[in-house]
């Protein structure tokens, strides 16, 4: 196998993995890298009919960035 030399080639070699670890049962690595995608972008990866129910967290997400901002 050779090795990746670009984001595109990288993100095909995480999918294969997310693949296999998806086959074993095993979400737990999948939960991690999902925890530090922006809520944003998970939303938008979720059907458009089940956006209203996760909207809310857009702005808890903004105002937790702001007061961490402000206590620098």
């Amino acid at each position: 196998m050779k090795t990746p030399k670009t984001k595109e080639e990288l993100i095909d070699r995480v999918v294969d993995q997310i693949k296999l670890d998806v086959r074993c049962g095993d979400y737990s690595a999948i939960q991690e890298l999902m925890k530090l995608c922006p809520v944003e972008n998970l939303i938008a990866f979720l059907p458009e009919v089940d956006w209203r129910h996760f909207t809310h967290l857009v702005t808890e997400e903004y105002l937790k960035k702001e007061k961490d901002e402000s206590a620098s």
